[in-house]
Formats: C-alpha cells, sequence, structure tokens
C-alpha cells in the first residue's frame, strides 16, 4: 500500500470504531434507564402491597369488637420502610365525607344498588333526580357504573358517598358462630341447635309454629312471632340475634350504627326517627350497641313498628373501605417528597382471616403511568396507543379482579401497634423481599 493512502485508512477505522463506541453507549444509557425506571416501578407496588396487607391485619385484629357493633380504628400513619433518602410512609386519609366512621368507612353503612328496593330511591330527595340510573346499574359490581349510566360528575359526587356495592357479611351470631338458618323443614338438627341455645321451651314453641305452617320467613317476621307471643322487648335481642332465614350472607342490610342520617331515613318504618337514631348513637352502651333492638329500647322506635323495618337492619359492617396513600418523606418532614401513590381498598372481615374485597388505584402521577406503559410493551405485550399514559398503577393488575398477591403464609405478620404516637413503625417481617 502506497505510503499516502495508509493514514486517511487509519483515521477511517479509528473514527468508525469511535462511533461505534460512542453507538453502544448511546443504547446502552436508554437501556439502563429503562431498567432503573422498571425497578422504582416495581417497588412501588411492593410498597403498595405492604399497605394493603398491613391494614388487612390491623383491621382483621379488631373482627371481634367489630362483631359487637363496634367500629375499627386506624394509625394516623405507618413507616413502611426506610429508604436511601428518607421513609416510605403509609397515611390514610378521609374515605367518610359523612364524617360518621372518619377516616374509614362502613359499608353497610350505604345503600347497596344491587339490591336496595326502587321504591326507597324515592324517599330520599338526593336520588329523585338519578332514580332511572341507579336502576340500569343494578347488577352493576362498581357505584362508578353510575357515571357511564347518565349520571352528571356533580350528582355522582353528591351520591357516592351514600352508595356501595359492598354492603354484605355473614350470618353470625355475636359470639361468631353461625346463626340458626330455619330451613323448610323442621329437622332434628334445627331442634337440637334451638335446645342447646335457648331452650326446650323455645324448640317446641318453634316445631308448633312450623307444624301450623307459621314460621317466620324473615327477621320482620321473627319480630311478629315475639310480639304475639307478647315477648318482653328485653329479650328480643337474644332472639333476634340467633336465627338467619334466607341463606348464610345477607346482603343489603344497613348498619344502625354507623349510616348517616339520609341512609336511615330510606328504611321503611324509620323515616323522620332516622335524625333521632344519629343523635342517640354517642351514647349507647357496648351492649346497646350490639343489637337491632336498641331504637326500641331507647323509645325511638315502637315495638308494635318495629316489625316494618327489622329485615333491613344490621349493627354491624364486615367490609370497610380505607382510602391511604403511600410515599416518601424526609427522616424529620411531615410531606410527601413527591406525589404519592393514592389507594382506595375494601377490607372484608366476614372469615376469621380477613381479606381484601377490592383495591383501586386512586391517581398516579403521568410518569409512573407512561412507564407502566412502556413496560407492558417491553414484556411482550401487544402495542398500544397514546392512551397507555392514562392507565393507572399497577399495569399488571388492570384486566384481573382487584385481589392483591398476598404470601401463602398461615402466620400473620407481627406488626407493633402499641407504639408512642406519631408514625408507626410496620416491621420487616412484613415487607416484601424487594422492599
Amino acid at each position: 500500500m502506497k505510503p499516502g493512502v495508509v493514514l486517511p485508512v487509519v483515521l477511517l477505522i479509528g473514527i468508525s470504531v469511535l462511533l461505534s463506541a460512542v453507538g453502544l453507549f448511546a443504547l446502552s444509557v436508554p437501556a439502563a434507564e429503562r431498567g432503573w425506571q422498571r425497578n422504582q416501578i416495581a417497588q412501588r407496588e411492593a410498597d403498595v402491597r405492604s399497605a394493603l396487607e398491613l391494614l388487612r391485619v390491623h383491621i382483621g385484629r379488631q373482627r371481634e369488637s367489630v362483631l359487637l357493633g363496634s367500629a375499627p380504628d386506624v394509625e394516623p400513619s405507618w413507616i413502611l420502610r426506610e429508604a436511601p433518602n428518607g421513609l416510605v410512609v403509609l397515611r390514610p386519609i378521609d374515605a367518610d365525607p359523612t364524617g360518621v366512621c372518619s377516616p374509614l368507612r362502613a359499608e353497610s353503612g350505604r345503600l347497596d344498588i344491587r339490591v336496595t328496593p326502587e321504591s326507597w330511591w324515592a324517599s330520599v330527595p338526593e336520588f329523585n333526580a338519578i332514580a332511572p340510573n341507579l336502576a340500569k346499574v343494578r347488577g352493576s359490581t362498581s357505584v362508578r357504573s353510575l357515571l357511564g349510566a347518565g349520571v352528571t360528575p356533580e350528582d355522582y359526587a353528591t351520591v357516592e358517598p351514600l352508595l356501595t356495592v359492598h354492603a354484605e357479611g355473614p350470618e353470625l351470631q355475636l359470639d361468631g358462630r353461625q346463626r340458626i338458618k330455619l330451613g323448610a323443614i323442621w329437622n332434628d338438627d334445627i331442634a337440637a341447635r334451638v335446645t342447646d341455645r335457648f331452650g326446650q321451651g323455645a324448640a317446641d314453641a318453634l316445631a308448633d309454629l312450623y307444624a301450623s305452617d307459621r314460621v317466620p320467613q324473615d327477621l320482620s317476621g321473627m319480630v311478629r312471632v315475639l310480639q304475639f307471643f307478647k315477648v318482653p322487648v328485653e329479650d328480643w335481642s337474644e332472639i333476634l340475634d340467633g336465627f338467619s332465614y334466607q341463606g348464610d350472607v345477607a346482603r343489603g342490610r344497613i348498619d344502625l350504627n354507623t349510616a348517616p342520617e339520609v341512609v336511615l331515613s330510606a328504611v321503611p318504618g324509620i323515616g323522620l326517627a332516622a335524625g333521632q337514631i344519629v343523635a342517640t348513637r354517642a351514647s349507647l352502651s357496648a351492649q346497646e350497641r350490639s343489637t337491632i333492638v336498641w331504637p326500641v329500647l331507647r323509645d325511638i322506635i315502637s315495638s308494635e313498628d318495629f316489625d316494618e323495618c327489622a329485615s333491613y337492619l344490621t349493627t354491624r359492617s364486615f367490609r370497610w373501605r380505607v382510602d391511604f396513600e403511600v410515599g416518601l418523606v424526609e427522616e424529620d418532614g411531615e410531606d410527601f417528597v413527591s406525589p404519592p401513590d393514592r389507594v382506595s381498598c375494601v377490607i372484608d372481615l366476614g372469615t376469621p382471616r380477613p381479606s381484601l374485597a377490592s383495591w383501586r388505584p386512586m391517581n398516579v402521577d403521568q410518569t409512573v403511568q407512561f412507564l407502566v406503559g412502556e413496560r407492558r410493551t417491553e414484556d411482550g405485550e401487544d402495542e398500544e396507543d397514546d392512551e397507555r399514559d392514562e392507565r393507572p398503577l399497577p399495569a399488571s393488575r388492570q384486566t384481573s379482579p382487584d385481589v392483591p398477591s398476598r404470601s401463602r403464609s398461615t402466620e400473620e405478620p407481627e406488626f407493633q401497634l402499641d407504639v408512642p404516637a406519631g408514625a408507626t413503625r410496620a416491621p420487616s417481617r412484613s415487607r416484601p423481599p424487594n422492599a
């Protein structure tokens, strides 16, 4: 090769190598950035799961008091974990605009759009304008379906705190045992349980009612039986607590202890007495709060008229809504460093091991929404259009039921609840492996 050609060739080769190196570096930076972003998303998802599990266990430990008519409570905040630049904190936010159980919301203190009789809507002024829309969503699994049924955002904001799709619970006695189900025919099993619970005299009386085809079909029917036999009102509580009639789960009953006045006023047989019921609740003893008979014992509703409303009432809510925020705060700070994740969940206390009936993200910043869409594409899912920017976190949950994955371990995390005022620290064993 001629001497004059060598130098240009060497320079060309060097420039090519340099450009290749620069190109590889340029490609590696976005890849590293995307990896960091994926890790951040995974960590935030893990923090939300930790918060859900903590709330499930904390509220679940208060199940016995809920059976007796009390409302569970929550701490003002919990420390979920320590981060390099601060603390990841869980803070409940107000889920009950009515203020009755703030910051929690008793789902049985609301009207269930799935089962509430249509005639009730006319008795509540707040629902008059949207009664036809409520009929359209009767089979829905979300109150938010009203927005797709023609209800304006303004009307929705007014009625949403009064509605639910979670007003249900098992037919349990105060001690947690299953209520005695009065079936279509009298049998030895029913006789044995009634005798064990109330004595032979009660079993004989019920057998006579079966024989004469007068067995009560619901709570109101049992109240009429007690009225007929002139059973003292003071003895009604134990009897009404002991029986169920149409199944193992009751749906749509209104919690006397937590329902707002406007909800109580819709119940037949209560009406104008709703205000007095709400005003009296704060003065109830623990024993009174545990029975639906307390408005009769307090002379708010007459014993003669109680059968009109008895079938629609309860004194407990097995499902509780909790809205909360999870985010980073500085070690000595109060405010979140960046917009926190906001989540709404419903905790079900219907079984000895509480569960999450539902949960959903409330709002997540647009950057994370975009990154979640990117991650879904990278994981081999179909390309989506720009609407993916509006999808909330976590994306992996969007096409599946609103129930987070949980550990199969039968042990409950030992959350440290007895702590000084201020943020409560969740123990390390409650954290996911990557928390």
